[in-house]
């Protein structure tokens, strides 16, 4: 039997079991254990398994006091029961129930543990249990007895730690969902509709708890708990802490539902937000993808600090910083790779320095083979230009020759670069430069000829040499 069923028949049971004329464990039969906050009480034999809880009951009531802000007040007993036998005799009407794992009795403030009953769950589940019973305790003294049994069981769950039975509830919850199953809020001060079905009532009870507790935080509900002390049902209660009414709110959850649903039951305000998917995002390189990750889970923590640790928050700050530095080296860095396709080499030489210094201060290297490349070629393309400018410089000397060979260089480079702009201003140099040169040549031929015909034409009319 699943412990969500256990759990519903347990408290389906406790009024019975604590009736006046239950059988009670004689005080000799127990021996006891003092802890700072219990007193832990259990059979001969059985001392491991005192010592087993006393190793972590205190911490216990210290994470649900920090939660609650509250501390419940001495005494409190834990009894161990080392079988359900033992369980029977104390309590005879039990054993028409079979699956009792545990309960909270607040009235004597004692919370009860089957050891046997306790042997095939995790550890985690372990202390659940404790958890679970603890915060039954807790609840009925902020409220005075007045919360009703669906939040009473909600906020009992809520308190609980992720464990494997988590996911059996949230599969149930969906599929109650899925089958138009779910209970209406009002449904939540009928013992008999929660427990009834608790393969409904419970995980639905643990939904709603879950969703005031994201809609506006944990010291919300704990004010929740506090005002059903002094209000005549949930619905008044709901009304003066949320501020509007548990109609409106119902309808809100029923929205907010299929994201619970989908994953959102894996985050607790009772948990430290996990950053380890935003720091795997951050460690692929992956920083736009890190930064809506971080920018979430502020805003998650932002609404959840009543019980966020602040470091957790000086983290995720952190972190978003790093991932804005990413995202913004990554633009430049590919500015840079547009400003060298657009052959504008001394932009790109600028914004390849300005992603240098950005990925050096975040620590990321990955980046240096990418810009070496990018800066190689601004390097390249800048030689080139100043060839160009050369060849430019040469043509005004009337020094044709090394000013085309000069910018045959110059072009050469720039379609290597794929530059087409430069490659056709090279060309065109290089074209202007043949055309200078045909014309200098036909120029010099002309002079040339010309110079030979007055030569002729000098000697025609030369006097002839008087023979002395």
């Amino acid at each position: 039997m699943s412990r969500s069923i256990v759990l519903a028949l347990m408290i389906a049971l406790l009024s019975a079991l604590l009736a006046p004329g239950a059988a009670r464990a004689q005080p000799g039969e127990w021996r006891d254990r003092a802890t700072a906050t219990f007193t832990i009480l259990y059979k001969a034999g059985e001392e491991s398994e005192a010592d087993r809880y006393a190793g972590f009951i205190d911490t216990i009531y210290d994470e649900v006091s920090t939660a609650f802000s509250y501390r419940a007040p001495p005494p409190l007993t834990l009894r161990l029961y080392p079988t359900s036998d033992d369980y029977y005799q104390a309590n005879p009407a039990a054993r028409n129930v079979p699956g009792i794992v545990a309960h909270a009795d607040f009235r004597r403030r004692e919370l009860v543990v089957i050891v046997e009953r306790t042997r095939q769950q995790t550890e985690e589940e372990v202390r659940n249990n404790v958890r679970h019973e603890l915060t039954h305790i807790v609840a009925a003294d902020l409220s005075e007895n007045r919360l009703n049994t669906g939040f009473q069981e909600g906020v009992a769950q809520y308190l609980e730690r992720p464990a494997p039975e988590l996911e059996s509830k949230i599969a149930s919850l969906r599929q109650a969902a899925d089958q138009g199953r779910l209970l209406p809020w009002s449904a939540f001060d009928d013992r008999d509709a929660i427990y009834g079905a608790p393969e409904v009532g419970y995980p639905q009870s643990l939904s709603a708890v879950a969703f005031l507790v994201d809609r506006d935080g944990f010291v919300k509900l704990r004010e929740f708990l506090t005002i059903s002390a002094r209000s005549s049902g949930y619905r008044s209660a709901l009304e003066r802490a949320y501020g509007i009414s548990a109609t409106d709110l119902e309808a809100e959850w029923l929205q907010w539902l299929p994201g619970y649903l989908a994953g959102g039951y894996t985050s607790s305000a009772l948990d430290s937000y996990d950053l380890s998917y935003a720091r795997g995002l951050l460690e692929q390189g992956n920083y736009p993808a890190a930064a809506v990750e971080l920018e979430q889970a502020l805003d998650w923590i932002a609404r959840h600090a009543d019980t966020q640790p602040a470091e957790v928050s000086a983290e995720a700050a952190r972190l978003k910083a790093q991932a804005d530095e990413g995202v913004r080296a990554t633009q430049i860095a590919e500015d840079s790779r547009r400003a060298l396709e657009a052959g504008d080499y001394e932009r790109a030489q600028q914004l390849i320095g300005q992603a240098r210094l950005i990925f050096a201060r975040i620590g990321d290297p990955r980046q240096d083979a990418a810009l070496d490349v990018y800066e190689q070629r601004v390097l390249r393309g800048i030689a080139a230009s100043e060839q160009l400018v050369q060849a430019s410089e040469l043509a005004r000397g009337l020094r044709y020759p090394q000013a085309r060979a000069t910018a045959d260089l110059a072009a050469q480079e720039f379609a290597a670069l794929g530059d087409q702009l430069r490659l056709t201003n090279a060309l065109a140099l290089r074209r202007s430069l043949d055309t200078r040169q045909q014309i200098a040549g036909a120029l010099l031929m002309a002079a040339g000829l010309a110079g030979a015909l007055l030569s002729l034409i000098g000697r025609f009319f030369q006097r002839p040499a008087e023979v002395w």
